[in-house]
């Protein structure tokens, strides 16, 4: 059945679908991979391999994934990026640019073609969130490149191949008689027919019709011709599985308790998942908690297991975090630590950890506390666990979940019922679970969200002037254009959120967590960041005027064009920092660190 794909992706959105949206058309195929009904990432088609170079070398050049690491993932090119972000080898924003150019690319190919089926594969969707794109603004920007490409006129000339589009790659005939025509030699260089006008856009750093509109003379004149190009060969081999622990059979693997393992050590986590999986759990594991925190919300594990000492966060707050969610409420939690104490056994407690661990972790000892709280079925056959000295088989790159069902409250109904009780005079809502609701444009003006959870909720352009967010769980929430004017957010997470235009002048943001955030042009004029962290965040153009910063991170965050006149930084950490063009008038910088500002 023909289907728009750019109508099913909008509908799956409305309907906050997991999962993989194969299209199928043209002797083609795509993968289109979605979380709650956000866009992952795309790939696929005639030039998949071609695309991924490209797009890859405009925004991240220096990346050189360790391919043999990778084994069978698929899709390669996005668990590339999971393993490059997880090492430090590229930026979160570098692997989002990556995964906007290729999503761009492959709906520009799909959107408002006809002869395409479109199959929905349910809950088979990636483990690990990188963006989360929101669907009609991605199908905005392709409509944009789409009317771009329809104003160049280039496939409406006579005599032009049938179905040309940026796939095809251009070849000029007469290239002496061009280097004085509009585009000159660049374009000269770059038309020799080993390059797609993907690829003359991408090096020429041009809007597609820029790119285009000097070869529509040259076509005219009869002084270009089109080619198609093979794809490139692809750096792994899908169908060709890694070694790996010895399988269980489908009856038994749907079966079996699932354990995640949250640890920053490449090395703690092959050890802990070679000794649970060999005893027949499943296993998954998270390198970076904070930014894979969508991966354990849709795999809901029955056991987690984390290490005491992480880079960006540490086992206490985390499992403070969890426990505010509603899905890991209950959820047995394990701290693995070597420095087992009376008073730390007691600061977990209060932080809701269920059981301690000890370093070095004996696989007996482990698997005798997860059967204690996630046993094992007795149909279930198991293999011998390995001796301490045996070395592990090398493991998934990133674990798969198994689709996971109405384990959530339904959004829909979630936020029609938040909006009534709020019409009916309701003001406190302290703890309420609103994971991925839409709420745009709705008044919850003096609402109060302490400690909420609103993981991935849509809440742009909502009126929330005066609300209270304390210790709100905002990780990758949808905040564009919201209006936060004198709203407390202290202690709020904020990780990945898109705060882009957004009001928050006068607000109080004491101890958030803007880690990877977005504010790019959002007002935050007088608003109190003290002791914030902010590593990573795009706050280009932001206005911070008379803003405290107080002892607020902001290692590796983009503050281009950004306005601090008058702002307290004292103590403030802008080591890496981009500042180009940023403002600093009359700013207290006492005690900041600044050793590579090349603003004003």
């Amino acid at each position: 059945m023909t289907q728009d794909v750019g109508q099913e992706l909008a509908a799956l959105q409305q309907r906050q679908i997991t999962g993989t949206v194969v299209v199928q058309g043209q002797g083609q195929q795509w993968w289109i991979y979605l979380f709650m009904g956000r866009l992952l990432y795309a790939t696929g088609g005639a030039h998949r391999v071609r695309r991924w170079h490209r797009v890859a070398k405009a925004h991240c050049p220096q990346f050189q994934p360790d391919w043999t690491a990778l084994g069978n993932a698929t899709p390669w090119e996005y668990h590339s990026l999971v393993y490059g972000t997880a090492n430090g080898r590229l930026t979160p924003s570098q692997a989002k640019a990556v995964i906007l150019a290729s999503v761009l690319e492959v709906l520009f190919a799909l959107v408002g073609q006809g002869n395409l089926t479109v199959t929905l594969q349910a809950g088979q969707g990636l483990g690990t969130q990188i963006a989360l794109l929101q669907v009609e603004r991605v199908l905005q920007e392709v409509a944009q490149l789409q009317q771009q490409w329809q104003a160049t006129g280039i496939s409406q000339l006579p005599n032009s191949t049938p179905g040309l589009s940026p796939d095809f790659a251009p070849v000029l005939k007469q290239a002496d008689q061009i280097q004085e025509q509009p585009g000159g030699a660049p374009w000269v260089a770059l038309c020799n027919g080993q390059n797609t006008l993907w690829d003359v856009m991408s090096q020429t750093r041009k809007s597609l019709q820029a790119t285009v509109q000097p070869l529509v003379l040259w076509a005219q004149q009869g002084w270009l011709e089109w080619q198609t190009l093979p794809d490139l060969t692809s750096p792994v081999t899908e169908a060709s599985p890694t070694p790996s622990p010895p399988p269980l059979s489908p009856r038994s693997q749907a079966h079996q308790p699932l354990v995640a393992c949250l640890d920053d050590s490449p090395v703690m986590l092959k050890i802990l998942e070679t000794s649970l999986v060999r005893a027949g759990y499943r296993v998954m594991t998270v390198a970076q908690p904070m930014i894979q925190m969508g991966q354990l919300l849709e795999a809901k594990p029955d056991v987690i297991l984390m290490d005491w000492v992480m880079p960006d966060v540490n086992g206490y707050e985390l499992c403070g975090l969890l426990r505010k969610t509603s899905v890991f409420k209950d959820t047995p939690i394990f701290l693995v630590t070597a420095h087992e104490s009376i008073i730390n056994r007691t600061r977990a407690r209060l932080a809701g950890v269920t059981e301690m661990l000890k370093k070095p972790v004996r696989p007996d000892e482990l698997l005798r506390l997860v059967n204690r709280y996630a046993p094992l079925r007795q149909d279930v056959s198991t293999v011998s666990l390995p001796t301490p000295e045996a070395e592990p088989p090398i493991p998934e790159p990133v674990a798969e979940p198994e689709p996971v069902t109405d384990h959530l409250a339904d959004p829909v109904a979630q936020a029609n019922q938040l909006l009534q009780r709020y019409a009916a005079g309701e003001r406190d809502f302290t703890g309420i679970s609103l994971i991925g609701c839409n709420l745009q444009g709705a008044n919850l003006e003096g609402i109060n969200l302490s400690r909420a959870d609103l993981m991935l909720a849509d809440l742009s352009g909502c009126l929330l002037t005066g609300a209270k967010l304390t210790g709100a769980n905002l990780i990758g929430a949808e905040m564009v254009k919201t209006n936060l004017r004198e709203a407390t957010l202290g202690g709020a997470n904020l990780i990945g959120a898109n705060l882009s235009q957004a009001n928050l002048n006068g607000s109080q943001l004491v101890g958030v967590n803007l880690s990877s955030a977005t504010l790019y042009q959002a007002r935050l004029r007088g608003a109190d960041l003290s002791e914030a962290l902010a590593a990573g965040a795009n706050l280009t153009s932001a206005d911070l005027q008379s803003a405290i910063l107080y002892a607020t991170n902001l290692h590796g965050a983009v503050l281009n064009q950004a306005n601090f006149e008058q702002a307290n930084l004292t103590g403030a950490n802008l080591w890496q920092a981009k500042m180009e063009q940023t403002h600093l008038e009359g700013a207290n910088l006492t005690g900041a660190v600044l050793p590579q500002v090349t603003g004003d």
